[in-house]
């Protein structure tokens, strides 16, 4: 999104402002003041100042207020202010939503570009250039809060929402492609406070934290770190900073991730206020330096530990009640929220690729491999492999081999290329501290033993099995679900189970919800996708055809024909070997009749006829272009048919 060039307008454009965008109806309102920059309790803030009498006004005094021409005389004229600024009242229809931390460098949306649209009012960039500010005409409900944080990749980003007494520092910087007047947005603004703070539940008072964080039976370590909080005898000098390094050092050894120790150091100052306000910013940077001073979870005693796996039954109808209907669907046939999933293929197969597709597809909501459909939502791609060059290379290939816009995934579609920082599984916690809860809706590791830690063992049961409940204890923090790249072992894979493909210890496969395999088809160039799944039917294999660089799905081929490695083709009977004149037509006759059968065993007969399954493709082909053949289907993800006349609307086989 790019911010629209000003025109030069005399003397007020010289003073920094694009005045011409500045709508006329806030014009209109003498609620006007000027603001500075100044530092207030150890962090900076903007004040308002009076444009009369440059002194210090206040939002809740029209006295200290002036006209448009006014405030923006006065600070074109005076060097000590920063900026003018409209203030909200009761009196007037308007209202302000401000978006913190919501835009790159360059001035695209990192996150907010749907509550933007949402609103689709006036828009312009902040003062930073780094949020913006909606103006619209709208009530904010009672109900609703005023500030919701934890937005963006890391949480950082903030909503806030005033109809009164604030007021908003005005740039006339219009975000290019949305309305340059002031819309009444009423039903709109209803619709995201309602979204913000549901169950017109607003946010919770400071001095109800305390008392909310003690009555959770869901976090027992925030409530034993609050008790040791409050316990402190720190002495605070100056700004508190002493004691705010204190309280986080507390929280790394109490493991609280970033949500919980923001929260319990809220509750904790309620009760002993610091000096200064400290942002979430600054705190969390001073998690970061308790993190190399302090040992992570040191503090959570033995006690502690028993008390979290003391037993919990529940009763069976209460279960059912509780959990109606199962977890919704990422990927239809394959994945749930909050699930596991291992993608397993040999080495150099395409599985890189595959699941770049694989993220693409959730990032946009297609269709993975033109077979599942997904539920779109953001994607966090953990490249281990790849150097960052390379995947600026490969995605967009991808992207356009499906017809997908890079810049369409630009709020949705995330990479960190890790190879060469040496984050392993165990070390990833702090990484994933630092995420937004709920944000990504899948996390993909590729690949898989590039996060093993340092003396791991692939083969031990136990290893693996640890490894396992680590991912599903990110999962839960995270609310998100974990794809795990992996590679299969050596050797002939078609004799297996879908279960036993995969190097390592066979733990990885019974501990994931999903384990997905890739495996050599006899035809060059193919493999077959197979899947042992928890919460779903029994997937059927499908055959898919290496197209650079993407996998196409290719129903023409047997699922069951893998590829057997043996040397020089031994084996093979003399039968196999001969050869018989085929056509379309004695292809059709032999194999099809009018009752349909499953195309898999059709070509399975005509494969012990003798014939290579490159000529079962061509001959069946051909027959289905004579119209001698046709295909019978019956429902998603399940097997094609083959009949001899044309599947009826009312019949299914």
């Amino acid at each position: 999104m790019q911010v629209a060039e000003p025109k030069q307008d005399g003397r007020a454009e010289q003073s920094g402002y694009p005045v011409h965008h500045v709508p006329q109806s806030l014009r209109d309102v003498p609620q006007w003041v000027c603001w500075k920059t100044v530092l207030r309790d150890g962090r900076e803030t903007k004040a308002p100042v009076n444009p009369n009498t440059g002194e210090w006004a206040k939002t809740n005094d029209p006295s200290t207020w002036s006209d448009f021409e006014t405030a923006l005389e006065q600070y074109r004229s005076s060097n000590r202010l920063s900026g003018i600024g409209f203030v909200f009242t009761a009196s007037d229809d308007f209202a302000g939503v401000d978006l913190d931390d919501c835009l790159d460098d360059r001035g695209e949306f990192v996150w907010g570009r749907d509550i933007v649209a949402g609103l689709n009012t006036y828009t312009e960039i902040s003062p930073s250039g780094s949020g913006v500010k909606l103006f619209l005409q709208g009530v904010k409900s009672a109900a609703a809060g005023c500030r919701k944080d934890g937005f963006g990749p890391l949480g950082i980003g903030k909503v806030e929402v005033y109809d009164q007494g604030r007021f908003f520092a005005v740039t006339g910087r219009l975000m290019d492609g949305f309305p340059e007047m002031v819309e009444d947005r009423q039903s709109d603004f209803q619709s995201m406070c309602d979204w913000l703070w549901p169950n017109n539940e607003p946010s919770p008072e400071p001095d109800k934290l305390t008392a909310e964080l003690l009555r959770s039976n869901e976090q027992p370590k925030s409530r034993a770190c609050l008790d040791v909080l409050q316990a402190m005898n720190v002495t605070d000098h100056n700004d508190g900073s002493h004691r705010m390094f204190a309280a986080c050092c507390r929280c790394v050894e109490h493991d609280l991730n970033d949500h919980e120790a923001l929260k319990t150091i809220r509750a904790y100052e309620q009760s002993a206020p610091f000096p200064i306000h400290w942002s979430d910013a600054e705190i969390l940077k001073r998690i970061r330096d308790a993190e190399n001073r302090c040992t992570r979870g040191s503090a959570l005693t033995i006690a502690q530990g028993y008390a979290e796996t003391l037993p919990s039954p529940v009763a069976v109808a209460d279960l059912v009640d509780q959990h109606p209907r199962l977890r919704t669907p990422i990927i239809d046939g394959l994945l749930r929220e909050g699930e596991t999933m291992n993608v397993i293929a040999p080495p150099k197969a395409g599985k890189s690729w595959l699941v770049t597709d694989l993220a693409l597809s959730i990032a946009t909501g297609r269709a993975w491999l033109e077979a599942f459909p997904t539920r779109q939502g953001s994607v966090l791609l953990l490249d281990n492999e790849l150097h960052a060059e390379t995947s600026a290379d490969r995605i967009p290939r991808v992207a356009e081999a499906r017809d997908v816009r890079i810049s369409d995934t630009r709020q949705s579609l995330f990479i960190d290329n890790l190879r060469g920082r040496l984050l392993d599984f165990e070390k990833l916690r702090a990484y994933f501290d630092q995420l937004a809860i709920g944000f990504f809706k899948v996390i993909i590791m590729d690949a898989f033993y590039r996060f093993l830690p340092k003396d791991t063992d692939e083969n031990s049961n136990g290893n693996l099995t640890d490894i396992y409940n680590l991912i599903d204890q990110y999962a839960d923090q995270l609310g998100c679900s974990f794809v795990l790249v992996h590679h299969a072992s050596k050797g002939n894979q078609s004799g297996k189970s879908v279960t036993d493909v995969g190097a390592g210890a066979g733990s990885q496969s019974r501990a994931t919800d999903t384990h997905l395999v890739l495996r050599q088809h006899q035809e060059p160039g193919c493999v077959v996708v197979d899947a042992a799944v928890r919460s779903w039917p029994p997937l059927e294999p499908r055959c898919l055809r290496w197209e650079f660089p993407i996998w196409q799905p290719d129903d023409y081929l047997d699922p069951a024909d893998l590829k057997f490695e043996r040397p020089n083709g031994r084996g093979r009977s003399k039968e196999k070997s001969e050869t018989t004149e085929w056509t379309a037509e004695s292809f059709a006759k032999k194999f099809v009749t009018e009752k349909p059968a499953k195309m898999m065993l059709v070509r399975s007969e005509a494969s012990k006829a003798g014939m290579s399954q490159r000529l079962i493709k061509e001959l069946q082909e051909e027959a289905e272009q004579q119209e001698l053949i046709y295909r019978w289907k019956s429902g998603a993800n399940k097997p094609t048919s083959l009949a001899s006349v044309p599947q009826s609307e009312e019949v299914t086989p």
